[in-house]
């Protein structure tokens, strides 16, 4: 087949590509951090345009911190570099792919705006990094349950290799407080021991910032539970998140609690999901559960869940087929009682009835009294 020729009639007006972006990483990059980087040359070459997290955010229809993921995404590989105030990226340069990829320092700037001049493109990088200062406070046991303690060699080891000193950097930026020792163990153990990716760990701690859990042992728990269910990717683990929240709603709904579950209640909560309960089974427990009790109670759905995962009843359909049992058994113990009732009744009725005169009362009530009072009462008459 013959080569083709692509022609333009327009006049020429374009954002020029680097054949080493294409080269290297169209193939296999995100789709979404693509578009971030051709947006941002796309703004270097349009005058009119002012790049921003916002307006970046607001073009592609999605959050501030995908953004912001794609950036950090890009900086990792060397393709840009990113300059920080605080948590607040405040520089870009874009960097010249056809040379070698240096790791650039992190420059502190000397303003907290938001807003990102692309003007200065350079193509070398920066000069090399200032050392990095560690702090010389022992080494510590880890407090962490289930994650071992891994010596401080393993840890620094693993902290100067590119992918996890580029991790530690973004995890700092997500708390917006340096790494403790017990951080980095757990960094360093997800990411060595456990093999979670790059992306699965950002995604961790994304998650759970949103929701407004910054403690390490709530971090950890959810990477655990996800490791437990061979969660290997974002997608899967966002399936997970979905999942969690329909059992939560369905808790909710039920329990009006308006507030978030305590952690005792989410391991009661994990529990039912384990057992192969559905959401809507879920709520019928606490239902049942609120008008047995009169209150939330958490044990008490767990104790009907737990008796239904023993007769294996899954489904809305088996309950209804179980309800429908035990009333009819129900109602054949009342029908019993009734008949034997009725036997009863009639089984003394078959003995005559003594009619009792006035006279025989008043003489009855008499000799009730002399018994009771030790004493003869004469009769009139």
């Amino acid at each position: 087949m013959s080569d083709i020729m692509i022609n333009t009639e327009r006049k020429y007006s374009a954002t020029v590509i680097p054949n080493a972006f294409i080269d290297r990483f169209l193939a296999s990059a995100n789709g979404s951090y693509v578009k971030i980087y051709l947006y941002l040359l796309r703004c270097l070459t349009g005058s009119e345009m002012q790049f921003s997290i916002s307006s970046a955010a607001d073009f592609f229809d999605c959050t501030e911190r995908d953004i912001t993921r794609g950036l950090e995404y890009w900086a990792k590989n060397n393709v840009i570099r990113l300059d920080h105030s605080g948590s607040d990226i405040t520089g870009i340069t874009i960097l010249d792919l056809n040379s070698e990829p240096v790791k650039a320092p992190v420059r502190i700037a000397n303003t907290n705006a938001n807003v990102i001049s692309l003007n200065n493109i350079r193509a070398e990088a920066s000069k090399a990094a200032e050392k990095e200062v560690v702090s010389e406070e022992p080494v510590k046991a880890s407090s962490l349950l289930s994650i071992p303690t891994l010596s401080r060699e393993a840890i620094d080891a693993a902290l100067n290799t590119p992918d996890v000193s580029w991790l530690r950097n973004s995890v700092e930026l997500y708390l917006q407080r340096p790494l403790s020792s017990d951080d980095q163990n757990l960094l360093v153990y997800l990411y060595e021991n456990l093999h979670f990716s790059s992306d699965l760990i950002l995604h961790l701690y994304e998650m759970c910032i949103e929701k407004g859990k910054k403690d390490i042992r709530y971090i950890q728990s959810i990477a655990l539970d996800w490791h437990a269910n061979g969660i290997t990717t974002v997608d899967e683990a966002d399936r997970k998140s979905m999942l969690y929240n329909a059992y939560y709603n369905a808790v909710n709904k039920a329990f009006n609690l308006g507030r978030l579950l305590g952690d005792k209640e989410q391991k009661i909560m994990h529990s039912w999901e384990s057992m192969g309960f559905s959401p809507d089974m879920v709520k019928e427990a606490c239902d049942r559960a609120l008008l047995q009790c009169n209150k939330p109670n958490f044990t008490y759905a767990d104790k009907i869940l737990t008796s239904w995962n023993e007769e294996n009843i899954k489904t809305p359909e088996a309950l209804a087929e179980k309800d429908k049992s035990f009333n009819a058994t129900r109602s054949a113990k009342r029908g019993k009682t009734k008949g034997m009732s009725k036997s009863a009744e009639n089984y003394l009725n078959r003995y005559s009835q003594r009619e009792y005169s006035a006279e025989d009362m008043l003489e009855i009530e008499r000799q009730m009294i002399e018994k009771s009072l030790g004493v003869s009462i004469k009769r009139e008459g």
